[in-house]
């Protein structure tokens, strides 16, 4: 048998905890643990949850130890890896501020432990940790999105997602799939490329999707009927589309009330359903095929040095060779002990790099304005990222911000 570990879910208050515990059950062969224990600032919150995640636990994990708590010294004390998910501000996500302090705490005890930070603003969070702790080579920073794609081309191609690899580059929320082919070498790319041009792109679960997912996926689709030489992840639909985004967009009911209103909501019923409950009758175990897949599975190929193959975020150094060295940039590669590399991918090419050192910079000058509370620079990089563009646009949205943020954050 594999040996046990003790994980901490940090941000245990979010509504993927419960599938991520189903997640865990169903790889406990893979990656067996000895305690889970789950923290959050938010008690209440969390406690919304606590009865069904251990209801799942007692019935199908019976040898875990289970702690749940608030205390931080508690939460991070003894543990190989922490899964953290915090959304400081709850959806309004103030994370950075939050990260630095959990990393501090975390190495006040043990420079062993594995950090899997999957709390976004993803690309922000991993450049900014870059820069306060460039010698910790235990923290790694995940995103689910190219995870995610890839099964869903599984799905339009009949492909085991196993079976795929990719070639990727790209900031996070920010890149392009280049290749797709099989462990056989057999090429599916331009299969690919041409459905997408003449078929709607739905991603594998779409029925469990609301509207502005699906229409996320459908503009995949209309890039690549204008540009069709790679394909984007979908979040590159806000910075090709901002116009068309912002004219669809209710601002009184975003995406997040969505996500209240729908997932969250289904969710919360559940748990509430469990209250009381001996056993798991009638109660569904819920499991995320995808962010609880990868973090999981993440933290089983660093675990037992695996060296699987995911799509990773790294620092550059070389990877792409005209690119910033400095940048975290989202190539394909592989997770083990050593943890992240990144494949060599060579030059890129004229395009692409453009839009790359536009939103590289606004990410550099975003980490540096939060760090030395320069105004000027928040106000730099609002003007160049591509949502923004007009400095007058750029300093409303960040008065707008800062008034919102000042129990977090101030800029002088």
């Amino acid at each position: 048998m594999r040996k046990q570990h003790v994980i901490t879910i940090s941000g245990a208050g979010s509504a993927r905890v419960p599938a991520l515990v189903g997640t865990l059950v169903n790889y406990k062969e893979r990656f067996p643990l000895s305690k889970i224990i789950f923290f959050d600032i938010d008690k209440e919150r969390m406690g919304l949850m606590e009865a069904y995640d251990r209801l799942v636990l007692k019935s199908y994990y019976p040898e875990c130890q289970v702690v749940f708590t608030t205390d931080e010294d508690e939460a991070y004390r003894g543990v190989d890896f922490i899964f953290c998910q915090m959304r400081v501000g709850k959806t309004e996500m103030r994370s950075l501020g939050a990260m630095k302090q959990m990393v501090e705490k975390v190495r006040s005890y043990s420079k062993d432990t594995w950090i899997l930070n999957y709390t976004n603003p993803a690309a922000i969070v991993a450049l900014g940790l870059d820069k306060l702790f460039p010698d910790d080579k235990r923290i790694l920073n995940l995103c689910d999105q190219p995870f995610s794609l890839m099964k869903s081309y599984s799905k339009i191609l009949g492909v085991p997602q196993e079976n795929l690899r990719a070639r990727y580059f790209g900031l996070n929320h920010f890149g392009w799939f280049t290749e797709l082919k099989d462990t056989q070498g057999n090429d599916y790319f331009d299969t690919l490329r041409l459905y997408l041009k003449n078929h709607d792109f739905k991603p594998f679960n779409a029925e469990q999707r609301s509207k502005s997912w699906l229409d996320t996926y459908v503009r995949v689709n209309k890039y690549i009927r204008l540009m069709d030489e790679y394909i984007p992840t979908t979040y590159m639909q806000y910075y090709m589309f901002p116009d068309e985004i912002v004219a669809e967009s209710d601002p009184d009911y975003t995406r997040a009330d969505e996500s209240r209103d729908s997932r969250e909501k289904e969710v919360f019923e559940l748990c509430a359903r469990a209250v009381g409950k001996d056993h798991m009758d009638e109660l569904e175990m819920l499991t995320n095929s995808v962010f609880g897949n990868l973090m999981v599975e993440v933290a089983e190929s660093v675990a037992y040095d695996l060296n699987n193959e995911f799509i990773v975020m790294v620092k550059n150094q070389g990877i792409i060779d005209n690119f910033e060295p400095e940048a975290i940039v989202e190539v394909a590669g592989t997770i083990g002990r050593e943890g992240a590399k990144g494949y060599p991918f060579g030059n890129i090419k004229p395009y692409y790099k453009g839009l790359m050192e536009g939103q590289y910079a606004y990410e550099l000058l975003t980490v540096e304005s939060f760090l030395e509370k320069d105004y000027t620079k928040a106000l730099m990089a609002l003007t160049l990222n591509r949502t923004v563009v007009d400095p007058s646009k750029a300093k409303a949205v960040l008065d707008d911000l800062m008034a919102a943020n000042k129990d977090y954050w101030t800029l002088g």
